[in-house]
Parts: C-alpha cells; structure tokens; sequence
C-alpha cells in the first residue's frame, strides 16, 4: 500500500516539478538581463536586423528615390533624388548606417539597458542609468558622410536631381520672362555644373555637417550655417552675357525686352508728320531695330545683366537701367526719313490725273500753296517734280519728329522687370534676399522645423528634445517614474517590492520541491538505502520525463511551423507600394524562424533547468544502490560468521536477502538491526529451527 501511495505521489511531484522549473525559467527571463541576451544571439536578431531589416528599408528607399522639398518658400517645389546604381547607393548608405550606430554598439546597448532596467523592474536596485553615448555615435558624422558624398559622387546626383530643377525654375523665371533668354536640356546641365561646381558644392556640406555636428555633441550651445550665393550671382550673370553671343538672344533682349516697350511708351499709336504720311510705333521701333550695329546691341544686354546682377547681390537697392538713344536717333531719323519719302512716293504716285484745265489749275494753285495737289498733270514729270518740292518738307518733319518725340535716353527700370517677371517677382525678391545675406539656417529653423507649426509649448518640447540629444541620450529610472502621481508611483514601487521577494524567495521552489520527493522517499523504502533509491529513481524519472516532454512539445511545434498566420494581408497596400521588399520581408518565414530561434534558446535553457535535478536524483539512487550493495555483504558476512553457520544448511543468495540494508548509524555494541531480526519475522531465507 505504501508503494502504491509513493507512486501516486510520484505523479504529482512530476507535475509539480514541471511547474516549478517552468516558473524558474521564467523569472530568470524576467530577472537575468543573460537570458534575454542569450535569445537574441541564438537568433542572430542583430545581423537580421541589419541585413533584412535596415538592408530592405533602405532599398525600398533608394529604389523609389527621395523626394525633398526645395525652393523658396511659398515657391517651394518637390524635386525627386534619383540613383542610377541602386544597389551601389543602398549598399553605401547601408554602411553608413552601420558605420554611425554599429551593431556591436547595438548589442552592447541593449544589453546595458537590460542589464540595468531588469533588476530595477524586479526590485532588486533602485536607480539605474543607461547613456547610449550618443554624442560618440555623432562625432562619427562628417568623415561617414564625407565617405558616402565620395563613394557615391553625391554631388554630381545633387546637381542634376535637385539644383538643376531648381535652376530651371529660376532662370525661367529671371531669364526667359524677363530677359527672353531660353535654355535647352544640355544647356541646362551645363550651365548647373558651371554654377554649382562639385567642389564648391562638396564644400558647404562637409562645412555645414561640421557646423551642425558639435551642437548635437554638447561641444556648443548653437549652430548657424550660412551659405554665401552672391559669387553664384555673378557666375550666373556670366553666363547670362555669354549667352547673348547669340544674336538672336541679343536682339530679342534688347529690342523686344527693352528698347522696344520703352519707346512704344513715349511715343503714339500713330504720328502724322504731314502731307498724308504717318508713322506707325511698329515702324519706328523697326528703324531703331534695322540701324542698331552689333556692338551696341552687346553693350546695352551686358548692362542690362550687369545692372540685374548687382540688384541681386545687393550692390545696388533699385533696378534701373538707362540706354542712350542720341546716336540712335540719327541713324533712326535717317531710316525713317527714307520711310517716309518711300510713303509719300505712294502717295503721290496714288494721286489721280487732272481731268480738264480747271482741276490742272486748281493742283498748280495748290503746289503754290506747298500743299500735295489734289491731281497731277503733266504725267511723271509732274510727280518727279512734286517729289522733289515735297520730299525736303517730309524729312524734316521726320527729324523734327524723331528730335521731339523720341526721347534721348530711355530707362530699364524695376518697374519694367516686375512687369515682365508678373506673379513670380515675389520668390525673385526673395532670392535676393537669399543671394544679399546668404542662405543661413541654425538650431532655431531647426526648432521650428521640428515644432512645425505648433505653439510655444511645441517649441519648448522640440529644444528639450534637441537639448536631450546635446547633453547625451540617458535613460533613468526617472523616465519610468515621471509620468506618475504619487498614488501610481506607491503602486508601482509596491509591485516591485513584491516582485522582489518573489525572486529572493525563489529557493523555496526547490526546498518545497524535496518535500514531496522525502514524502515519496519514506513511503517507497524501509531502509536508508531504499530511501535514497526511491528517492533519486523518482527525481531522474521526473526529469526525464519533464525533459523530453519539452523536447517532444518544442518538436511538435516545429513540425506544424507551416500553419503560422500569413502576415501579408495584414500590410496596407500603400506599404507594399512603398517599401516592397521590406513587405515581403515581413510576409515572409524569416521572422517567424527567428522568433523560432529564440523560443528554442528559452526552451532550451527551460530544459536545462531540469538537469541538475536529474544528475541529483542519479547521484542519490547511485548512492542508495551503493550502500544497499555494502550492507549485503556485511550482512552475509555476519551470517557466515555466525557460530551455527557451519551446520546450518544455507541456501541463500543475493536475490533471497530480504531488502534491508544495515548501516554504521544502526549499529550498537557490535549487532545490527538483522542480527536483532533474525528472531522476528525477517529471518533470512536459509535459517530455520535446526540452525537454532
């Protein structure tokens, strides 16, 4: 009966036994910052995070190209970076990333912070701090990004992906509004390499990296990168000039952008010099056109640009520029006077022939009167005559009119470019302003940025957070406790006084685990040995039983790996469009055979919980079986030494000995508990009445 009872409770110390190891292997994983560790190196989280993760993130990123948002503020525009080698470029921001935040740095990080939250989330410390050394992390900043501007010729990608657009717009705007100068493709990209040299380029990012690079280092308490463009000006007023080498980009400059406009203003829609000869605006704009030599054409567009260029850089606060016309207007009244005597041929030649004498004397009385005849007689004669009498008249009213109502000068003001320029002056001025002080931006824009349009507690909340980067990113117990009332924080620190006593009792287990294991020891064995033997046959089974029912179930597991939820539907398709590679990364089998490999470490370590028990409960059944063996052969000894032995017919072996062992404790005065037995009913097999 009493085997039968040890052996009932020999099932329950298996049950207990599994919960206890199970819930010991859990606190260590709660309490042991290695354990956690541990998982994660068994399933390689680090190198997968860098590799799948990070690796497809910046794939994704690179293959859809970066958008950025340039131009000048309410004239902002979304210009797309483009990488040509995609691979290449992913590759080298990749190493980038590594180079600033390793993942030897990683690991150690978060095993710091496991190593100091853990013990405070248990009870066991009451502070614990956690610096990432961030500032460290942002020293490694401008020779990685120096390597990548290198690695990657990143210059000539910003050049043609984001200033070339920005260029574009603005010398539409300048240029082909304004001055009437177009650019083609090529010329475009020739123009940007000209004005931002890869050098110069190269320079003012490695120079505002550095500028940037001690505030987030705590080495200053500010940051202003200024960027000068007022040589950028003049390298763009160059190319300007050297554009109006074509003279068809000259004349239409000068004439159609300037000269022409201006005299149409000065002058009226018609002008009647007399004797039915009138000129139009259109025509005397085309004498000015038509005499104009080339040099003087090249003379005014260069000052015209030269004007712009110093109103941009500020050289100069108003746009004005003037052109002579005096040495125009004689060659222009010269033009016009042939106009005009080629006008009154026609019209003379359009005169009718007199009739009869009375209308002959009536012309004769008008060309006495110096007035055009109201018709000719006399034929050709007549109109060569007439011609000759009138045309000396005619051109001196063209010069009189070319002296009085064209003006000697004419004006290119800033009035005439806004005009021209139309909605976009606004972002022109704005420019300017821009090329005048440079393009600056410090730790306040960055502020701003952050805050966006946010009120003050915004701002405040964005320079904290810059504050926190600058002084160091720590993590403290005051980032788990800051948050909380006093009532919740009484709670909290009374959980965690709880959770501690839990763990520093956690011996217990074991001690109430050996109490049904000594239970099942004294109901199994009659004797020490026995005891021991019951007792260590019981804990060996029991792990091994505890042991491969954790091997079989973590099996089991592994073979229905296939009926893991698919994750895919669950990812947004704007997600998908976005990042493809990261999704089929996620929708894929890896994350679940690293969460595999972690839960394989932890059952692992659970299983490995079992073993000392097991060498334990081996050793105590090693040991019982030992001195079992001893106390036979002291037993068959004493029978042998017995002073009846040698007529006493034995028949015994091994097997026949009753199980009871004689140990050092039970002897006294020499005789053993069977000795003392052999009268009672555990007489041995062999000795009978005779032998008495």
């Amino acid at each position: 009966m009493k085997k039968i009872l040890a052996i009932l409770f020999a099932g329950f110390f298996l049950v207990f036994f599994f919960v206890s190891t199970m819930v010991n292997q859990v606190a260590d994983t709660a309490s042991d910052p290695k354990v956690i560790a541990g998982m994660l190196d068994d399933a390689d989280t680090y190198d997968y995070i860098y590799e799948n993760i990070i690796g497809n993130i910046v794939q994704d990123i690179v293959d859809n190209g970066i958008e950025i948002e340039s131009g000048i503020h309410g004239n902002s525009m979304i210009a797309k970076l483009e990488f040509e080698d995609t691979e290449a470029t992913a590759l080298a921001v990749t190493n980038l990333i590594e180079t600033l935040v390793p993942r030897e740095y990683t690991k150690r990080k978060i095993e710091e912070g496991l190593g100091g939250i853990l013990p405070y989330l248990a009870g066991e410390t009451d502070q614990f701090a956690v610096d990432f050394e961030i500032q460290d992390r942002v020293r490694e900043v401008p020779p990685a990004f120096q390597q990548l501007i290198t690695d990657l010729d990143l210059t000539e990608q910003i050049i043609d992906d984001l200033l070339v657009p920005a260029l574009d717009r603005f010398l539409g705007q300048l240029s082909d509004q304004a001055l009437g100068i177009d650019f083609t493709d090529e010329e475009l990209q020739q123009v940007a390499n000209e004005i931002f040299e890869s050098q110069w380029l190269e320079t003012q990012i490695i120079g505002a990296i550095n500028e940037i690079t001690p505030f987030f280092t705590g080495d200053a308490d500010s940051f202003n990168v200024v960027v000068t463009l007022d040589d950028r000006a003049l390298v763009i007023g160059q190319i300007l000039k050297d554009k109006l080498m074509n003279e068809e980009t000259l004349y239409s400059l000068v004439f159609n952008r300037v000269v022409d406009p201006l005299i149409q203003k000065t002058i009226a829609d018609s002008t009647d010099i007399g004797f039915g000869v009138s000129l139009t605006e259109d025509e005397v704009v085309e004498a000015f056109e038509v005499i104009a030599p080339r040099p003087w054409v090249v003379e005014q567009g260069a000052g015209v640009i030269d004007t712009l260029t110093d109103y941009l850089i500020g050289d100069i606060d108003y746009l004005e520029y003037t052109v002579d016309l005096n040495q125009r207007k004689v060659a222009a009244a010269e033009e016009l006077q042939t106009l005009a005597v080629t006008k009154l041929t026609s019209t003379i030649s359009d005169i009718p022939v007199c009739k009869n004498p009375i209308h002959a004397m009536g012309a004769a009385s008008d060309l006495a009167a110096r007035e055009l005849p109201r018709c000719m007689a006399g034929g050709d004669a007549t109109v060569d005559q007439t011609l000759k009498l009138f045309a000396p008249k005619i051109q001196a009213q063209v010069l009189n009119f070319v002296e009085n109502q064209v003006p000697n000068s004419i004006s290119y003001m800033q009035a005439d470019f806004e005009s021209q320029v139309g909605d976009d002056f606004e972002s022109v001025e704005q420019l300017r302003t821009r090329i005048i002080e440079g393009f600056s931006f410090s730790n306040q824009d960055l502020v701003d940025i952050i805050a966006g349009d946010g009120d003050s507690q915004a701002k405040d909340d964005a320079e904290e957070a810059l504050g926190i980067v600058a002084d160091g990113f720590v993590i403290t117990e005051a980032d788990f406790t800051e948050n909380l009332d006093s009532a919740s924080l009484d709670q909290f620190n009374e959980v965690r006084d709880y959770v501690w006593l839990a763990f520093s009792l956690r011996w217990l287990i074991w001690i109430l685990l050996l109490i049904p294991l000594v239970f099942i020891a004294f109901l199994g064995g009659r004797t020490w040995a026995g005891r021991l033997r019951w007792a260590g046959g019981v804990a060996v089974c029991a792990a091994v039983l505890v042991y491969c029912g954790i091997l079989l179930s973590w099996s089991f597991i592994q073979a229905n790996y296939d009926y893991v939820p698919d994750l895919y539907p669950s990812i947004s398709e704007k997600f998908r469009e976005d990042y493809p590679l990261l999704s089929a990364e996620l929708a894929g089998d890896e994350i679940a055979l690293r969460l595999e490999k972690a839960a394989g470490s932890w059952q692992y370590g659970w299983r490995n919980q079992v073993l000392p028990l097991a060498y334990a409960g081996l050793g105590v059944f090693l040991l019982g079986t030992l001195l079992n063996i001893f106390n036979r052969r002291k037993l068959q000894k004493l029978a042998n030494d017995h002073p009846l032995a040698g007529k006493t017919d034995i028949n015994t072996s091994h097997s026949q000995l009753p199980d009871q062992s004689v140990s050092a404790s039970d002897m006294k005065d020499g005789i053993s508990d069977t000795q003392r037995s052999v009268s009672d009913n555990d007489t041995p097999h062999g000795f009978n009445e005779k032998s008495k």
